[in-house]
């Protein structure tokens, strides 16, 4: 709607109506991560009444092209709006509002036909919100003396209430009126941040960062650890990975702490000693323990991956189950259910389809069991890590897991790991010696 004036965008939320008495605890997070979003933000401010928010500029006026630009990639990556449109306010007068729509309804009308399909149908409809009681017009009169007005001039306009091509928006307030053309599907869910963070366990595949993606949509912030097994994986995965936590970063309040854990010396460790078919849940069982001290390290209460049930063989019930009894943390899996196309749907949503796609080996297929088991009972692999110096495998994970700054790949190492894993977990996981 680059064509009609622009000098607000109108901001609709969803689910954080549903709140009590620290809605507004959700509404503020909704702005501030709106705020991080914007570039220049010191030029932009807040209309703000009863639940209903405006983006607008500090000096009230109109947005530029490049302006309008920079709010619409904001709004399009902020969790917690249901909805925004880019519109117009003025004074609460009807014939003000009356005037406005006649004036920009043409451009509006044009823009809304350029985008119909062959033989479609125009459809349009009114919608009026009106909190002012004293306004002349109640809401029902005002969509039908606005309708009156606008829709004989268009004989191909056909009126459809329910869900229509073109809508003329107007809400009144006792000090201001919005009109809008347009709205925008926003992302839905709770604003980053207003729900407890989480860790990702990320690979360089399509699902886990869909995982972070919906744990976003439920207001958690999310840190991320990934696994490599250089020199059996290439040195390029951790790019790749970073570069995903990068895009992912892009929708959070703030960037992400993210980790790297090298656990080749355990998987040749599990390679030397353990049944060939057990390989990858043995695999799956020390990526569970390493990322649960990480939580701990960083005060998280739950672990996230993108397993689906069914995909691999390490993601059946049964070895969902087995590599779920390998920690106590409560472990999230956003996409358990989902099928393969939805989560590509949203993987390009997101945009990290195109870096998921990329072939790089990741630590799974490290040694790859060529028959791996699918019914793996939690005896039988306790009985597995017995076979080999399990504890000293996950200790040297925990030396081998740096922080890394995922634009200059410089790490961090973070020896305060293995204090807190021989403290608290060595003897809960296997016991004294």
């Amino acid at each position: 709607m680059s064509d009609i004036p622009v000098n607000c965008f109108l901001l609709r939320y969803n689910e954080i109506g549903t709140k009590g008495k620290n809605r507004w605890q959700f509404e503020q997070k909704l702005l501030n991560n709106i705020s991080r979003q914007l570039t220049k933000r010191s030029e932009f401010n807040y209309y703000r009444d009863q639940g209903r928010f405006a983006l607008k500029k500090r000096d009230n006026s109109f947005f530029s092209a490049k302006e309008i630009k920079i709010a619409t990639e904001a709004l399009d990556r902020t969790f917690g709006l249901e909805s925004y449109a880019p519109g117009i306010f003025t004074d609460p007068d009807a014939d003000t509002i009356f005037e406005l729509i006649e004036k920009h309804f043409d451009t509006a009308y044009q823009i809304g036909k350029n985008q119909l399909l062959p033989m479609q149908d125009y459809t349009c409809r009114v919608r009026c919100r009106r909190s002012w009681k004293k306004f002349p017009y109640t809401s029902k009169e005002m969509e039908i003396a606005i309708a009156d007005r606008v829709l004989p001039k268009y004989e191909d306009l056909k009126v459809n209430l329910k869900k229509a091509h073109l809508t003329i928006g107007v809400e009144v307030r006792p000090d201001i009126a919005f009109v809008h053309f347009q709205d925008h599907k926003g992302l839905g869910g709770l604003p980053v941040g207003s729900s407890d963070p989480v860790l990702c366990l990320l690979s360089g595949g399509i699902d886990s960062p869909v995982a972070a993606f919906k744990a976003m949509q439920r207001g958690s912030h999310v840190n991320s650890i990934t696994f490599e097994s250089f020199p059996y994986t290439q040195p390029e995965l951790i790019d790749k990975v970073a570069n995903l936590q990068n895009i992912l970063d892009k929708f959070q309040d703030h960037p992400a702490k993210f980790y790297a854990c090298n656990m080749a010396e355990s998987q040749k460790m599990i390679r030397d000693n353990c049944s060939e078919r057990f390989r990858t849940i043995l695999y799956r069982r020390i990526m569970m323990r390493v990322s649960t001290v990480l939580a701990d390290h960083l005060k998280t209460k739950a672990l996230l991956t993108g397993e689906a049930v069914g995909q691999v063989a390490s993601q059946t019930l049964a070895n969902m189950d087995t590599i779920n009894r390998a920690t106590n943390t409560l472990v999230l899996r956003p996409l358990v259910c989902m099928d393969k196309n939805e989560v590509i749907t949203i993987a390009e949503k997101a945009g990290t389809f195109e870096v998921s796609n990329i072939q790089c080996a990741d630590s799974c297929t490290t040694f790859a069991p060529g028959k791996p088991a699918t019914n793996g009972n939690p005896r039988l692999l306790e009985d597995q890590e017995r076979r080999y110096e399990a504890s000293e495998a996950i200790i040297d994970c925990l030396k081998h897991t740096r922080l890394i700054d995922t634009n200059t790949l410089e790490e961090t190492p973070v020896p305060e790991l293995i204090d807190i894993y021989e403290k608290k977990y060595k003897n809960e996981w296997f016991g004294t010696d």
